[in-house]
């Protein structure tokens, strides 16, 4: 069997004897048998992705076996096992894993670059290995992620499961849902200001481990879910890296190799209840964006807290914007609709993001998780983040109440 290179061929420079020349000569583990060795852990890197992408392919064809075979079976017993390791750790291990291989690439080609330099070793043997890093990480990350949580992309949609309509919604349809979203942008902004633990400024109203328990809650609650909506999972986790994720435009994380729910901790109070609720939907193998984001709203405007409520009906706002591209004077009155404190908050919250964005790091971003998303086989790649409005609507028209 090959042996895995981790290093490039070294090159021993061997002590010139009187006027003999210096030689250069490569030790044993060096020069053809280690081409042998890289080429074929390459092409078994490459075997591996494309035994990971015929998987995935067969569970595209096969979701209604995916759905009862891996989101409701396996996957639903390993998430719950991943936790009982996990929340016995107040940092997110899955953040550790992160940093632990950025330090190695980051430490590795610095490294070996040097020994080039100083003809220790040869540039293109360097390139060979790195290669051959970068392969192995590829193919293995992705047969593990498809394992630990990707294969849910595959599974039964949820608007067919719930018979919701995804279609783009009418411009009366967004109007109605429309202002019913405003009502509840107010109503349960002022509701929670009149709460024995409200707050004078804009802060969330309740504490973060309350916070938590309410969104939970209102998961095991939430009949829409059958299985998926019962517990066993550890608190969310706020990520040290955060200003980072802030430059990216991101709230959170769901980290699949450790099935723990992180999160920004230097977004605005208004978006923390949905962004968590978000990740939530991810641990229970909603694995799509828009059935994350759906499930984040009816989770959110069912708790028993107006804060978490407030939350969930500022997120589908988004509606608001729907409707703007086909009745604009419309969406403009029932943004006029909405109260003035709720509406700058509102208005605070675009403002941070616009500060903390960075221009050159969102647009990356934004094309990594587009290419994400369509390896997963999500059509409309980044798009897939607001096709959720639909959903959202065709949910409130069919539940009045």
């Amino acid at each position: 069997m090959a042996k895995f290179p981790i290093r490039p061929p070294v090159i021993i420079v061997q002590q010139p004897k009187e006027e003999i020349e210096p030689e250069i000569v490569e030790v044993a583990d060096g020069g053809e048998s280690v081409g042998i060795s890289i080429r074929s852990m390459f092409w078994r890197a490459v075997l591996w992705l494309l035994l990971g992408l015929g998987v995935q392919t067969a569970a595209s064809l096969m979701p209604t076996v995916t759905e009862l075979l891996y989101s409701q079976y396996f996957y639903y017993y390993l998430v719950r096992w991943m936790s009982v390791i996990t929340k016995f750790f107040s940092f997110s291990l899955g953040e550790v894993l992160v940093v632990l291989v950025l330090l190695w690439f980051g430490l590795w080609i610095p490294w070996y670059l040097f020994r080039a330099i100083k003809r220790q070793t040869r540039f293109i043997d360097v390139i060979k290995v790195l290669i051959l890093h970068v392969a192995w990480l590829l193919s293995a990350g992705f047969a593990v992620f498809l394992i630990m949580w990707g294969l849910n992309f595959q599974r039964i949609p949820l608007d067919e499961k719930l018979n919701l309509d995804s279609r783009p919604s009418g411009a009366a349809e967004l109007t109605e849902a429309g202002r019913r979203i405003v009502d509840g942008i107010n109503r349960n902004y002022f509701f929670a200001r009149e709460g024995p633990e409200a707050r004078a400024d804009n802060t969330m109203t309740i504490s973060h481990p309350k916070m938590y328990q309410l969104i939970e809650n209102a998961f095991q609650n939430e009949t829409l879910l059958g299985d998926a909506s019962q517990g066993g999972f550890g608190p969310p986790k706020a990520l040290k890296i955060s200003p980072l994720l802030s430059w990216f435009g991101l709230n959170g994380l769901y980290n699949p190799y450790s099935g723990e729910v992180t999160y920004n901790s230097n977004i605005p109070d208004i978006e923390l209840p949905f962004a968590i609720a978000h990740g939530k939907a991810h641990q229970r193998g909603y694995a799509r964006e828009e059935e994350a984001n759906f499930i984040a709203f009816i989770v959110c405007i069912k708790t028993n807290d107006p804060y978490v409520r407030y939350s969930g009906f500022v997120h589908a706002a988004k509606v608001l914007d729907a409707l703007a591209e086909t009745d604009r004077p419309m969406a403009d009155d029932l943004r006029g609709q909405i109260a003035p404190e709720p509406f700058a908050e509102m208005r605070a919250r675009e403002e941070f993001w616009q500060q903390a964005k960075s221009p050159r790091l969102e647009p990356l971003a934004d094309s990594v998780l587009d290419l994400y998303l369509r390896s997963n086989r999500v059509r409309g790649g980044l798009k897939n983040l607001k096709e959720d409005t639909p959903l959202i609507v065709s949910y409130l028209l069919r539940n009045p109440d």
